[in-house]
């Protein structure tokens, strides 16, 4: 038999109020030591033991422990099975944002890629050129910048279309990142330029917060603290750091997937990733918003 340090006094009544395995009775210890009751555990019967006048208050600490720290820690996110969530599309996808830069070049003056299609706050909130919230992200300033946004861009492209499938996935970054895109002009107030993928990176990083608060119905306000905290850490160590970062981009697109993510769940997405069929067709969907604005960008475009 061990006794705790402030085990019961000799020669008063005991009585069993738990009984469990070695771990289990030295957790209870430690919540009955933390609220000073008194108590023995018994490793032969494996039973927890208080006086008797302390039985129903050491139940009532050790119930209490229970409910607050049930579905604790949470479990991973686990992706939905099928066919559809296992291969998505991602190389082809990225790879075309490598293809893509050999045709349009860096952002130089005078490059009417980037005359049209990057963020121009004025050109979009005064003269209504909506297309290049999603235009700008296809467009990288230089080598390194599209380097940086296709390898850790790739990654996080790669595990949102495995959870919400590929079609969902892409059409799910191409809004949120657009809208990040948008938040980050409105609420500058002065005039911005900017182009690049990882406003969706960042919002991928979002998104995925969401879904891992969404895990379990208990704890949910820890849950989300966690989740978000992990996300926000990324968005710090990843979306910070750099003379030309973009920090507003990044931090809008990260609340616009955590938005997002929100409300992928309750919306039942999640059970349509394993539709090879639908994910296909919202996936050549994603692509076709993409080329429409770039041709209304070469229709009605025009330099600021």
């Amino acid at each position: 038999m061990k006794e705790s340090s402030d085990s019961p006094e000799t020669g008063l009544l005991v009585v069993p109020i738990e009984r469990g395995d070695p771990d289990e009775l030295e957790t209870w210890s430690l919540v009955l030591s933390a609220v000073g009751i008194p108590h023995v555990i018994d490793l032969e019967q494996g039973l927890l033991l208080v006086a008797a006048a302390d039985a129903r208050a050491a139940a009532d600490h050790i119930r209490a422990f229970r409910e607050e720290n049930r579905d604790w820690p949470p479990p991973p996110y686990q992706p939905p099975p099928g066919p559809a969530a296992g291969d998505p599309p991602t190389l082809l996808a990225m790879g075309s944002l490598a293809v893509f830069y050999l045709l349009t070049g860096p952002w130089t003056p005078g490059n009417p890629w980037f005359l049209i299609g990057a963020i121009d706050s004025r050109a979009i909130l005064e003269q209504h050129q909506w297309w290049r919230l999603v235009t700008a992200l296809t467009l990288h300033a230089d080598p390194v910048h599209l380097l940086g946004n296709c390898l850790i861009g790739g990654l996080m492209v790669h595990l949102l279309c495995r959870a919400l499938g590929h079609g969902t996935g892409w059409l799910l970054l191409i809004t949120t990142g657009a809208t990040g895109n948008f938040l980050n002009i409105a609420f500058r107030g002065q005039e911005h330029y900017s182009v690049g993928f990882s406003t969706a990176v960042f919002a991928a990083i979002g998104c995925f917060s969401s879904l891992q608060a969404g895990t379990g119905r208990r704890n949910m306000i820890r849950q989300l603290l966690v989740s978000v905290g992990a996300g926000a850490a990324l968005l710090a160590m990843l979306g910070t750091s750099g003379e030309r970062t973009d920090l507003g981009a990044h931090l809008f697109g990260f609340l616009s997937g955590l938005a997002a993510g929100a409300l992928v769940r309750p919306s039942g997405l999640l059970g349509l990733a394993a539709d090879r069929n639908l994910q296909g067709m919202l996936f050549l969907l994603a692509q076709a918003v993409v080329v429409g604005c770039w041709l209304l960008a070469w229709r009605l475009g025009n330099p600021p």
